[in-house]
């Protein structure tokens, strides 16, 4: 798969501000860029003289870090690469993209269902590496959430292998998560001012809680805390308030709530329908830094931005390969310079936007 070279640019732009100090520039040569665009699909919402989203450009996989991989090598490397094939070789790139999630040291980490491992790329450096490992004789079969522990830990939810993986910084197992009552594990997100873990068991229709060292606190859903239940939740992310729940077969993303251990339904998004802004089968979900949620309705291939009071703001992507738009869209995160990061499934990648702030 060939990236352009004008994707190409953008992930270079974005990976050029990583490291940068004062926000107010990010946005405003984000914004810059949107301006010097007369493509009305890579600006939202469409027709306002003020972009409140850009699109940035699209992660494959070592196709993007190329340039910057043969910017750092030196001239000995290059010629070792030429005489022995290495630089024939076909890049190796995304093909199934579940889930993401990023660290503050620049580190992305993608599950891909179909590599059956999880991409470890890192921005600032420009390398890419494929950890297939699960632990033992285990590898990887259905890998789909993933989360990052105080930085150097990384969780990751294998629905086939029904239990979760830890890994070190350098991919390699060093424990797992398990118990007879997870069976299919799909989100995973660690709250880390509550110390603890949570995992969405897709097939038995709750949320298991673990500490940090693996054991079982309690489980959330099936009527357990306050009626709150759930038919078929996938993935999960952090809310300031609590807990942001995909409850993906009953067409709704939950807000949750504590108070101690025991958990509260503070506000339901979306509703089922065929209008755009109605929900089929939302999976990713995410926050901004203004409490904006993001949900991805994966059926309809859509990113829809709801404000925390359940307001239908605006939808991003639709149906397509091109520039912002989505095929089967499943996992979202967004990192603390509020850029969104879509894994945009079946298209093979991850699609990056950038939200410049505003009510």
């Amino acid at each position: 798969m060939v990236i352009t070279l004008r994707y190409l640019l953008t992930f270079v732009l974005a990976v050029s501000v990583f490291s940068c100090s004062s926000t107010g520039s990010v946005e405003k040569r984000h914004f810059e860029l949107a301006q010097q665009s007369k493509d009305v699909t890579h600006a939202w919402p469409r027709g306002y003289s003020k972009p409140y989203y850009i699109y940035l450009g699209d992660i494959y996989g070592e196709s993007n870090l190329s340039k910057i991989k043969n910017q750092q090598e030196s001239t000995f490397s290059r010629i070792w690469s030429f005489l022995t094939g290495e630089i024939d070789q076909p890049p190796l790139n995304l093909k199934r993209p579940q889930g993401i999630i990023g660290d503050n040291k620049g580190k992305l980490y993608i599950s891909d269902v179909s590599h059956q491992g999880i991409f470890a790329i890192d921005t600032v450096k420009g390398t890419l590496e494929l950890w297939k490992n699960a632990g033992d004789t285990k590898h990887f079969i259905s890998p789909v959430g993933v989360a990052v522990i105080n930085a150097n830990e990384l969780l990751v939810a294998d629905s086939e292998l029904g239990y979760v993986v830890r890994l070190n910084a350098n991919g390699v197992p060093i424990g797992k998560i398990a118990h007879n009552s997870l069976t299919r594990p799909t989100g995973i997100v660690w709250l880390e001012k509550r110390g603890e873990i949570y995992i969405s068991d897709t097939e038995n229709d709750d949320i298991k809680v673990f500490d940090k060292n693996g054991q079982l606190l309690r489980l959330i859903g099936n009527n357990r805390d306050n009626k709150i239940s759930f038919n078929a939740p996938t993935y999960l992310a952090a809310h300031t308030k609590g807990l942001l729940v995909a409850d993906t077969l009953a067409a709704k993303v939950q807000l949750i709530g504590f108070d101690g251990q025991a958990a509260t339904l503070l506000h339901s998004y979306g509703q089922r329908g065929m209008k755009l802004g109605n929900l089929t089968r939302p999976k990713g979900v995410a926050t901004d830094s203004e409490g904006n949620i993001y949900i991805i309705e994966s059926y309809f291939d859509h990113m829809l931005v709801y404000n925390e009071q359940g307001q239908f703001l605006l939808p991003l992507g639709g149906a397509g390969h091109g520039a912002g738009e989505f095929y089967l869209p499943s996992g979202i995160w967004i990192d603390n310079q509020d850029r969104v990061y879509v894994a945009d499934m079946m298209n093979g990648r991850i699609s990056m936007f950038h939200f410049l702030g505003g009510n």
